[in-house]
């Protein structure tokens, strides 16, 4: 008698895999690896001269960053580009005053420049690397009210949008390079994110992992998190605090991508991701930023599931407005 196949299911967190990709990918960012930041302004650069007469002339809200590429000693070359040690040794005096949570805006900020079809080829690369009816659990939060629902990695689409009159202009430059990167400059920038919805019906979330590339406005779950990932209403009220308008109500739908500059360098990324995924039950990482365990300590650990990891106080407090709303204890109480 026939027997209908049986395929094993794998089901993949998107939140988590989320954490991992952005970590892995930020932390290797080819443009700005091993770069230490030299000075921030949102005027006049006060260290170095730019060709960019039009910079002064910018009248909306701007940021300029410019970076030096470290010469790193070889023992240092596999060691991950983090906010934490995005200052050089010796801090300037211009640069003394930036707290943590700037840092991480800034450290993300540059790395989100153009970010937008990186992070959805990554994405891709990453989901290739499963077997086909692979699952991805979305899990996100409306007004306190948590959404949750189990779809085909194979059915998420790319959403791609245009955005016009961005509110906000970046700048980075990378010395001795010469090379210099612009985000909001033109008067209508493109934009593309993944878009999940429930098995057979409409996508209802949008995942933007290269939001922060817009500042501050570009953190998810009420302003804690380093993407974005929540309801499509509450996305379309997002762009507002991206740009003037946008076409998001009519985008551009379709399921991949082409291969991307530095597609060599995606993959390797993808791999990476896909390691630390599949040994997660022995190494986890930090719920807000993905970071592994440092070498000198163990990741904090949640005292109330004891299912979720952290650097520190402050990163367990940023993603606690995610995390609250599933977290086994809390839910086991209510």
């Amino acid at each position: 008698m026939w027997e209908e196949p049986h395929f094993e299911e794998t089901v993949l967190e998107l939140h988590d895999i989320s954490l991992l990709l952005n970590y892995e990918r930020a932390s290797t960012e080819p443009r700005f690896r091993h770069t230490k930041l030299r000075e921030v302004t949102t005027n006049e650069f006060s260290t170095v001269q730019f060709l960019t007469p039009h910079w002064a002339q910018v009248t909306r809200p701007k940021i300029g960053l410019v970076f030096d590429r470290a010469q790193q000693a070889e023992s240092f070359q596999d060691e991950p580009d983090l906010p934490s040690n995005m200052l050089p040794n010796t801090i300037p005096a211009n640069l003394s005053h930036l707290s943590s949570k700037e840092l991480e805006t800034y450290y993300w900020q540059v790395r989100n420049h153009d970010g937008c079809f990186t992070t959805v080829t990554l994405f891709q690369h990453f989901i290739d690397l499963f077997p086909e009816f692979t699952r991805i659990r979305v899990r996100n939060v409306e007004k306190d009210k948590t959404l949750v629902y189990s779809t085909l990695a194979s059915d998420r689409l790319i959403v791609e949008m245009y955005l016009h009159e961005p509110h906000t202009v970046s700048m980075s430059a990378v010395l001795p390079d010469n090379e210099t990167y612009i985000t909001g400059d033109d008067p209508t920038m493109t934009h593309a994110v993944l878009g999940f919805g429930p098995p057979g019906s409409t996508i209802d979330t949008i995942l933007d992992l290269a939001s922060l590339q817009f500042g501050d406005v570009g953190r998810g779950n009420k302003g804690r998190s380093l993407f974005v990932l929540e309801s499509v209403f509450q996305y379309a009220n997002r762009l507002e605090k991206f740009a003037k308008s946008s076409n998001f109500k009519k985008p551009k739908l379709s399921q991949r991508i082409q291969g991307t500059p530095n597609d060599d360098w995606l993959r390797a990324v993808a791999h990476r991701a896909k390691e630390r995924w599949e040994k997660r039950a022995a190494v986890p990482w930090c719920g807000h930023c993905g970071a592994p365990p440092p070498r000198d300590r163990d990741l904090k650990k949640c005292s109330k599931c004891k299912a979720a990891w952290y650097c520190d106080a402050d990163h367990q407090s940023a993603a606690w407005t995610f995390h609250k709303h599933f977290c086994k204890e809390v839910s086991d109480k209510k």
